[in-house]
This record gives structure tokens, sequence and C-alpha cells, in this order.
């Protein structure tokens, strides 16, 4: 599978799963210098290989491609230059964990999944989407972290593939929506340090369960 079908596979198992609606979000992988990109205001069951569009991350520019690339095009350019381990971002506005987003409220470590992303998962700050102010929100705020919330807008996973990319995604929605319900339970017991130190560790030799 060449990195173009592999855009096009995890953008549709966003819409699948129910991570993304309609035209939202967006996936992209990197290569060297280069950007593979989902196209702007594309239908994920419309889309294929030849819709995807590579981009210069040095210049911006599209260097193959007919279509518009994504609007957050400059948040995915600035999380790639951030970091060289960052090679995969999938991009979503699932339900729970925007919600978070939408009130400014950070998603506890209510349970031990989150640990692979992070110690919670922050907020960024509110600015318009597909503008230059996101992009530097999102990479401020996501830090040394595996995911982030953009206030008001939805979520951002990385990793160093698509696959990571995506299962982490997958997990802030899970994780949300187990906080939603504890809160709604008033009884919200975030982990403590220890405790995702300890999964963590547990991590590095994990293989199912």
């Amino acid at each position: 599978m060449n990195m173009k079908q592999e855009v096009v596979k995890y953008a549709k198992m966003c819409s699948n799963s129910g991570l993304t609606v309609g035209t939202s979000g967006n996936v992209s992988i990197r290569h060297g210098d280069m950007m593979y990109i989902t196209p702007s205001a594309l239908p994920y069951d419309e889309m294929k290989e030849e819709d995807v569009l590579e981009v210069d991350l040095r210049s911006g520019e599209v260097v193959h491609g007919h279509r518009k690339p994504s609007s957050e095009t400059p948040m995915h350019s600035h999380i790639y230059a951030k970091s060289p381990e960052i090679k995969a971002i999938v991009h979503t506005h699932s339900t729970y964990a925007t919600m978070f987003a939408c009130a400014h409220k950070p998603i506890p470590p209510v349970h031990y999944m989150i640990a692979d992303i992070g110690r919670e998962i922050p907020v960024a700050p509110y600015a318009t989407y597909g503008s230059e102010q996101l992009a530097n929100y999102a990479v401020e705020t996501l830090g040394d972290n595996q995911g982030v919330l953009l206030a008001n807008h939805g979520v951002v996973a990385v990793g160093s593939n698509l696959k990571d990319a995506y299962r982490r995604a997958e997990v802030i929605e899970e994780v949300a929506l187990l906080a939603y319900g504890s809160y709604t339970l008033n009884s919200v017991n975030p982990l403590t340090e220890q405790d995702l130190d300890n999964t963590l560790e547990g991590f590095k030799t994990y293989v199912s369960g």
C-alpha cells in the first residue's frame, strides 16, 4: 500500500467509525520533506488515491494533486516541523472529545489508556480554523503529548505512523466518553502520576488484554 492509499484508508476509517462526519477532519502522513494530506471539502466515501495532495513541507506548496488541500494544511505542517518523530496526523471532530474542547476543559486521566497520549488531553486556545494562529496554538499546547484538543473545534492525534495516530484518536474519544460519564455521575476519580507511570511501564511489554 502506498502513502496516498494509506491516507485514503484511514480517512475512510475515521468516517466509518464516526470520528468524523461529512467532510470534517483530515488525515496526513509525512515522508521526508513531503506531506500527503486529504483534500478540502470532499466526502470521505468519494475519496480516491488521486484526490490526495502532495505538499512540500518547506514551501507549503502543492507539488502533486488537482484538488485544494485541507484547510488545516498549515496546522499539519507546523506539527511536523515541531518533531521529526511525528510522521502521521489524524484530526477529528469526534463527539465527546469535542464536547470537552467546546467546554475548554482538558480530558482527565480517568482511564489508564490515556497514558499513551499524555497525563491529560489539554486544550489549545481557540483560533479560526485553517489559520496560522491555530497552527501555532496546536503546536504549543501539544508539547510532548501525542494528542491535543482544539477549543471549540476538535481533536488532533499524532504518531510515528497512521495506525498509531488513528488508534490515539480512538482512545481520546473513548476516554472523553468515560470522563463525560464520570462527570455526569458526579464522581471523577483521575489516576495518579504513579498510576500513569506504572501503565507506561506496562505498555512496554503489552501484547494483548
